[in-house]
């Protein structure tokens, strides 16, 4: 028994890249604040910093705009 499924080589090609693109996609979304200047948490891939609930806190260290 295989645990992969059996497919051909230009299906794994295919995936692989489009896998590839997702997350290369996911981090160049969240690099627009460091490329403005802009300072902040460092946000978690497809998430952002929904996990970042103190945002008098995040104000406070990073100032009055921030990403």
């Amino acid at each position: 028994m295989s645990f992969l499924p059996v497919f051909s080589l230009e299906t794994w090609i295919l995936l692989i890249t489009l896998i590839y693109i997702f997350i290369m996609y996911g981090q160049w979304t969240f690099e627009v604040f460091e490329k403005l200047g802009i300072p902040g948490p460092k946000p978690v891939i497809y998430m952002g910093t929904v996990y970042y609930t103190g945002d008098c806190e995040n104000a406070q260290k990073y100032g009055r705009i921030w990403g």
